[in-house]
């Protein structure tokens, strides 16, 4: 399963023993009136705008749409300028929009972020062509905003930062299935400051339909809302996690180390590694169904740069292990990057600017490269007929960067 995490307005490893017995799980404590972790959920408050006001903490209220298919499509594609045969590019005149993007099997699901006057801000979550399933808006300051939003195929998680102090602040989760749903019109889990003092959030994700959290660094954790206790995900912890994804009740992630390894982990469960055997360094597992595919490395050099890069698919087992491992090709690399699988189409960052774009068991692979003076900041989906790149001049810059939809059949073949 892919996952993604957008990052408002912004472009979205050590290692130990694996823990063998189960991590301690923490029950939340109480939180202030109206949060809805420990309590029963808050009962919305109806507007005439539209939107229902539902309460997160005192002080701290988001409304959400009722009805967010009557919005409109948030995003205005248009044909690229000086572009390939059918490319598309969103029309970017508001700087003030973020977009992030999850393709699986031929279906694209987007988040939106749109700065609103206020300030506040805005969350549309939407298929790439058509109407949103959810929206919901909300201040954006340091006791009450919107913060960062996850996809998966499992659905979405929306979080929400509140009672914010010394830059540690408590967290609630909205989380429902990428499509309209009840289940977005209350608060799915609260992970309080003051029970977590020191938590750093890097991304949220859904897994078996449960909220999980990955903090800066390890660990991960997750909320069983029938029990209200946070869980630590065994040998999350045990060195500098990162790059979780979600696949059914799973979860997988990096500890990146050298070599690098990647573990995974029902959730209830302690991790083991996802590939047996002695490898030299692995990747992060883009997985789509039971496919599953990664890079690994193979010797090292005195700089600590790999001597060869190799892409690999496979299948993922149900005891959570890679089967019929099949090396597919080698990569023109010498340091690590991250696989992205989506509609049964693999991208990999080549060394320098570009992408490699190739079909597992179908000949012939196809490069995309930015063009001169652009690089590509973001890679926003995949799928079987096409990849959406967000280029521009990286670092900080003024102007907007550019989205880009590019049929595959367009790109061409290469070198």
């Amino acid at each position: 399963m892919l996952r993604c995490t957008l990052l408002p307005l912004a472009a979205a490893l050590a290692c130990g023993p694996l823990a063998e017995s189960a991590a301690p799980s923490t029950r939340v404590a109480d939180p202030p009136p109206g949060v809805g972790a420990d309590n029963p959920a808050p009962t919305p408050t109806p507007t005439t705008s539209g939107w229902t006001a539902l309460p997160i903490a005192p002080g701290c209220t988001v409304q959400v749409a009722d009805a967010p298919a009557a919005l409109k499509a948030p995003l205005d594609w248009r044909p690229c300028v000086g572009g390939p045969d059918g490319c598309s590019e969103l029309s970017r005149a508001d700087a003030n929009l973020a977009v992030q993007g999850l393709g699986h099997g031929d279906r694209v699901s987007l988040a939106v972020f749109e700065s609103l006057p206020g300030p506040r801000a805005r969350y549309l979550l939407t298929p790439r062509d058509g109407p949103p399933f959810f929206a919901v808006e909300g201040p954006r300051d340091t006791q009450c905003s919107l913060a960062i939003v996850g996809l998966s195929d499992d659905g979405a998680v929306v979080e929400i930062s509140f009672d914010n102090a010394d830059g540690f602040a408590s967290r609630a989760y909205l989380r429902g299935p990428l499509a309209d749903d009840p289940a977005w019109r209350r608060v799915t889990a609260v992970l309080p400051r003051r029970d977590y003092p020191d938590f750093i959030g890097e991304s949220v994700f859904s897994a078996g339909g449960r909220v999980v959290v990955e903090q800066n660094g390890g660990p991960l954790r997750w909320f069983d809302a029938e029990t209200k206790r946070w869980h630590e995900v065994p040998g999350s912890h045990d060195g500098w996690a990162c790059c979780a994804r979600g696949h059914g009740d799973a979860v997988t992630f990096l500890i990146e180390s050298i070599p690098e390894r990647t573990l995974a982990a029902r959730l209830g469960e302690p991790a083991h590694p996802l590939r047996r055997g002695a490898v030299d360094g692995i990747s992060p597992i883009a997985i789509e169904g039971t496919r599953a595919v990664w890079l690994e490395g193979r010797g090292r050099d005195n700089n600590n740069l790999y001597r060869r890069i190799e892409l690999w698919t496979g299948a993922l087992g149900p005891g959570l292990t890679l089967e019929d491992a099949t090396l597919v090709t080698a990569l023109p690399r010498t340091t690590m990057t991250t696989p992205t699988l989506g509609g049964g189409t693999v991208t990999v960052p080549l060394q320098d600017r570009g992408l490699l774009i190739l079909r597992p068991g179908e000949p012939g692979t196809r490069t995309f490269m930015p063009p001169a003076g652009l690089m590509i900041e973001r890679l926003l989906w995949v799928t079987r007929d096409e990849i959406a790149v967000e280029i521009g001049p990286g670092g900080r810059h003024v102007e907007p960067s550019r989205i880009q939809r590019i049929p595959l059949a367009a790109l061409p073949p290469s070198p």
